[in-house]
């Protein structure tokens, strides 16, 4: 949306003044006014920086639409990205805070709430969300931009379960709303809505099933302990996630996964800021190989893993891969590369056991996750909020 309503401006101050981000990504940044807000506020006004040289939020964002990008937001931005924020947001890194005003009514709802997935994934501490709200929001293609037509309905009622703040605004199309969503909440409530959803799968009784062979109990990885890992966590705010207890994250299956193991060699794919490498190295009598294509880690004493080898570059050509026993997939989460990886394991002949992050994020993941031909298990219950599940390539497909 190329502008939005001014009633919302001093909640959105509020929410700034509430979470103090150093980093903010605006999505669908339009005509710039969020963006100049959250630079004024954060900058100039409570950091006294008002000359451009001496700022310190780090300000991105993201634009469908190329023609409204002119100069006064480039002067605002550090970085604008041109592009459909359901794609371009998979290549980007971690912010505090993700500000979505005026986005979500121009997607269908399906794609809508997965890209609110995407960006809760995103974010290190909430969202902020400006929405209309209601079916009297109705909007055709505006500004010359077919992008600007509303597709979809919100109501507060599927927004406010995950709000710490917020206020409803009455216009003459009907309620406007202002909401900041801290990321805890959003993906209790989200583990909520999948755990209705039909994929949601249970524990079956087929006699291959993939728990009992692993004896997967919440109990067993309940007993899990974490605490001494976590002292290598900077980001306090992920160091809540490794230590959850409420199996909305996957970090204890991890450790109790690597502690079915002695002397093996295990696969983190995708390491980003390198905790669940960690996590996997809960049995330091294990050799954990933890590959990324950039170095994005945020951990202290790193000299002190020694059973994890942080890598940079191709996993695919580690000689050491197909005698793996263990290998967790967490990369793009656009069933790309997911799909290159899966059918490179069945190549070369892998005969351990793949977890795989995030697959039911998207219908990109959830598509891969059903082409999966081996035994296969959905273990979300027991681990993250957005899809994990368990490939057992040591046993032969039915």
């Amino acid at each position: 949306m190329l502008t939005s309503p001014y009633s919302h401006i001093s909640n959105y101050i509020a929410f700034l003044d509430t979470t103090r981000p150093q980093s903010i990504l605006d999505v669908g940044l339009g005509n710039g006014k969020l963006g100049f807000i959250a630079r004024d506020f954060l900058d100039v006004m409570m950091g006294e920086r008002f000359r451009k040289s001496e700022w310190r939020l780090h300000l991105d964002g993201i634009e469908i639409f190329g023609e409204y990008i002119q100069d006064h937001q480039k002067a605002i931005y550090d970085q604008i990205h041109i592009g459909d924020a359901f794609d371009v947001i998979d290549s980007l890194g971690t912010y505090d805070v993700v500000v979505m005003g005026d986005v979500l009514e121009h997607f269908d709802k399906e794609i809508g709430w997965l890209l609110l997935d995407k960006c809760a994934a995103h974010a290190a501490k909430a969202l902020i969300l400006f929405v209309p709200l209601g079916k009297g929001w109705v909007q055709p293609a505006i500004y010359g931009n077919v992008y600007e037509t509303h597709r979809s309905c919100w109501t507060s009622a599927e927004i406010l379960p995950m709000s710490s703040q917020h206020e409803l605004f009455a216009y003459t199309p009907g309620e406007y709303g202002a909401f900041l969503i801290p990321k805890g909440n959003y993906v209790e409530h989200r583990c909520n809505m999948l755990k209705q959803a039909p994929f949601f799968h249970k524990p079956s009784d087929m006699p291959n099933n993939i728990r009992r062979r692993f004896n997967l109990t919440r109990e067993r990885i309940q007993s899990v302990d974490l605490l001494p890992l976590a002292r290598y966590i900077i980001n306090e705010e992920y160091r809540g996630y490794f230590l959850d207890t409420q199996f909305k994250e996957h970090y204890r299956l991890l450790g109790y996964l690597s502690s079915l193991y002695k002397g093996q060699t295990i696969f983190d794919v995708g390491t980003l800021k390198g905790y669940s490498a960690l996590a996997l190295s809960y049995n330091p009598a294990n050799q954990v190989v933890s590959y990324d294509i950039e170095d994005l880690k945020q951990l202290r004493h790193r000299e002190e893993l020694k059973s994890i080898d942080y890598r940079i570059g191709n996993v695919l050509e580690d000689p050491r891969l197909p005698s793996a026993h263990l290998i967790l997939l967490d990369t793009y989460h656009d069933g790309s590369f997911e799909a290159h990886f899966y059918n490179h394991l069945k190549k070369i002949g892998f005969k351990g056991l793949l977890v795989l992050d995030d697959i039911h994020l998207n219908s990109a993941m959830e598509n891969f996750w059903s082409r999966i031909t081996e035994p296969k298990e959905d273990v979300t219950d027991l681990a993250h909020w957005s899809g994990t599940g368990l490939v057992d390539f040591a046993i032969a497909p039915c």
